[in-house]
Parts: structure tokens; C-alpha cells; sequence
């Protein structure tokens, strides 16, 4: 019963997203508090991690805001269950883009890359999974977006867009949202198997990403 109800919930919260659709749309999500309470006991850890950042990303807002106020690059990861990487099952994050200059980008990086605390830099070939300068597509700034080059999609997205990870590590699937609507599957080879963390890239100077949460 309770796999039943998880299965709703899961069905019911996708479905409020795409109500949603994105933050220029709605201000605050109107939900009732008995409705927040309910989501608030399903949901991911929805906050960025301070351990896993560089020294020029500024957290606010209960860790859910990151601001960058450096230049160059710096990828910063998100908070996971006793800092593990994620081996199994699926999780969906959504965030939207306060501040976006050109090159914010999305992306699943390995346990490697952590380790190696590689945060001034983006996420290296070979060592990430789902890169995109604000866009979902084959190449954009020469850049391999997906690592296994099977991505489909090449949609661009801007301030106050709102964007989500769907990760399916039991199918070894990989997709993003924009403002509501499922791009499709990007990835699809090589995550079996392999210990990832979502993480977020800026670049530019101001630029700010805040998750979307029950709170929102």
C-alpha cells in the first residue's frame, strides 16, 4: 500500500509542477498547508551543499539560494543524504533561475569529481554526466553536452526559467524539465552502476539559482 501511495504522491507532485510552469507565471504557490506538510515528507534534500562549492558562491535563504559573485567558473553540488552519492532509484530536482547571465548549466557529476573538490572549475569530460550552458542540445560553446553524445534536445533556457533534473538510476535514465514540460530522455548510457550528485554550474558574476520547493 504504501509503494501505491508513494507512486501517487510522485504523480500528484509532477502534476503541480507543470501547473506551476514557472516562477514568471506565479509568484507563490498556493497550496494549502496540510497539502505543504504532505510534499514536504517526499521531497529530496532541497538545498545546495556548503562543503561542496567554492569560496566565491554566497548561500542564503536556508542554503536553497546560491549567488556567485566571482569570475571563471565554480560548480556547486546539492545536497545529498549523508553526503552520499545517489546509486539507485529515482529523484527529481527543480530549480529556478533568479539571475541567469549566459552560462549557467546543469549537469550530474561522478563521485570522482567530488573527491577530487574540483568545485573553481566546471565539470570536466569525463567526469560529468549532462552539462549544458544554458541549453539542452548536442554542442553549444563547443562543449559536449552529454558525455555519451546521445542527447536530443537543443532548448534554450533564460532568467526565471525554471528548470528540473529527472534522474532514473533503476532504468540509467537521465532528463531535464523546463517550466513545467519534460524535455524527454538526454541520457541514457552509462549511469548504471555509477554514484552521482546533481550540481549546478555558474560563471557569470550575480548569477543565482534557488530551488523549488512546498515553500516556494
Amino acid at each position: 500500500m504504501f509503494q501505491c501511495c508513494e507512486g501517487l504522491q510522485e504523480l500528484c507532485r509532477r502534476e503541480l509542477i507543470r501547473s506551476v510552469g514557472s516562477r514568471k507565471l506565479l509568484k507563490r504557490l498556493p497550496l494549502p498547508r496540510n497539502v505543504i506538510e504532505w510534499l514536504k515528507e517526499y521531497e529530496e534534500p532541497a538545498a545546495f551543499d556548503p562543503n561542496s562549492s567554492s569560496d566565491e558562491v554566497v548561500f542564503s535563504n536556508n542554503n536553497e539560494t546560491i549567488t556567485f559573485t566571482g569570475n571563471g567558473y565554480s560548480t556547486t553540488l546539492i545536497l545529498t543524504p549523508d553526503g552520499r552519492g545517489y546509486t539507485s532509484g529515482k529523484h527529481e530536482w527543480v530549480f529556478y533561475l533568479n539571475n541567469c547571465r549566459g552560462q549557467v548549466a546543469v549537469c550530474l557529476v561522478t563521485a570522482e569529481f567530488k573527491k577530487a573538490r574540483a568545485f573553481r572549475t566546471i565539470p570536466a569530460i569525463g567526469r560529468k554526466i549532462g552539462w549544458a550552458y544554458n541549453q539542452f542540445g548536442f554542442l553549444t560553446f563547443d562543449v559536449p553536452i552529454w558525455e555519451a553524445m546521445d542527447g536530443k534536445r537543443n532548448e534554450s533556457y533564460h532568467t526565471w526559467d525554471m528548470i528540473g533534473i529527472i534522474l532514473d538510476l533503476d532504468k540509467g535514465t537521465l532528463g531535464f524539465m523546463k517550466n513545467g514540460k519534460e524535455q524527454g530522455v538526454a541520457f541514457s548510457k552509462g549511469l548504471r552502476g555509477k554514484e552521482v550528485f546533481p550540481g549546478v554550474c555558474l560563471c557569470s558574476g550575480r548569477e543565482q539559482v534557488t530551488f523549488v520547493t512546498s515553500r516556494t
